[in-house]
């Protein structure tokens, strides 16, 4: 029984990273290339992928659901996640496409384990761990030969690009921090489905879905519902159940499944151009992925 939950946590664990990268390749194509408006396309991700993920919720775990909703005492903590985390996170991760690609917006935004370090640093007033300093290093060095190709003269990225991929990853850990407490007490989906769903009903305040319908074909409607809505909502659904069956590390090597997924499908579908330094860059992003990995397990 214990062999079959680990296969099922491990297929589960390539399954939600493989999702979400390739949501950020179809999130470029229906920017890029159906030129559809970056708010209209946030509008309708964030309503209908929350309004997925907080009805499976409800099936497999209204209790803590419920709990969470009636416990008046945590909304201004819910309020400031949904707003600085899960509704930024999302907004600025679609900005940094929009201004990039959906290569270098992944692969920036998985710098967000740095930004967690700094965070606790200055946070617990600590020094860093060898291996933290190794990492910091090694993904700043990473993020260094993609943006520049090792020129100190000239960005291989917009300015823009850089900084909407940047902010994605410090908003990024600054959701993985704050809602600990939270998470802990009613688990990872009910808080995420709540706040993705109400971001949701928030911003279609400001940029309704049904006004101003985009003309796109049949196809691409289609990827705009299974990709963009079902593998937001389920790609997360099916992170947290393989951190349940299969743990922490494994699932932090496993993170890294959702940078290669962008860049390489980039680059076949999209004609992303990439050289060899870009993969050099990448390669060492996602090294310092598996240095956070080992950490774990070693605090493990």
């Amino acid at each position: 029984m214990m062999e079959k939950n680990k296969k099922l946590g491990l297929f589960y664990g390539v399954l939600g990273p493989f999702l979400w990268g390739i949501n950020g390749v179809v999130t470029q194509y229906l920017l890029k290339v159906v030129d559809i408006n970056v708010n209209w396309l946030l509008s309708v991700r964030l309503l209908f992928a929350g309004t997925a993920l907080i009805l499976y919720v409800f099936l497999t775990d209204r209790k803590n659901l419920f709990r969470l909703l009636a416990n008046k005492q945590v909304y201004f903590q819910m309020i400031i996640f949904i707003i600085f985390g899960d509704f930024l996170s999302q907004y600025t991760y679609i900005i940094a496409i929009a201004k990039s690609n959906a290569a270098l917006a992944t692969i920036l935004t998985s710098l967000n384990p740095v930004f967690v370090i700094i965070f606790y640093v200055f946070l617990q007033k600590r020094v860093p761990q060898r291996i933290d300093v190794i990492s910091v290093f090694v993904a700043l060095l990473g993020t260094f030969l993609l943006v520049t190709h090792g020129s100190f003269n000239h960005l291989e990225i917009s300015p823009a690009g850089l900084f909407w991929g940047l902010l994605a990853a410090a908003v990024y850990a600054f959701g993985t921090i704050y809602p600990i407490g939270l998470i802990g007490e009613y688990g990872p989906l009910p808080v995420t489905a709540i706040s993705l769903f109400v971001s949701g009903i928030a911003f279609n305040f400001y940029r309704p879905f049904f006004i101003a319908l985009p003309t796109m074909s049949l196809s691409n409607w289609f990827l705009l519902i299974f990709f963009t809505i079902i593998s937001t909502a389920f790609g997360t659904a099916m992170w947290f159940l393989s951190l349940h069956l299969i743990g922490p590390t494994t699932m932090s090597l496993l993170s890294a499944v959702e940078p290669m997924t962008a860049m390489i499908l980039s680059v076949l579908l999209l004609s992303v151009p990439m050289e060899l330094i870009d993969y050099l860059g990448a390669g060492l992003v996602i090294l310092m992925i598996v240095l956070q990995s080992l950490k774990t397990r070693k605090i493990g």
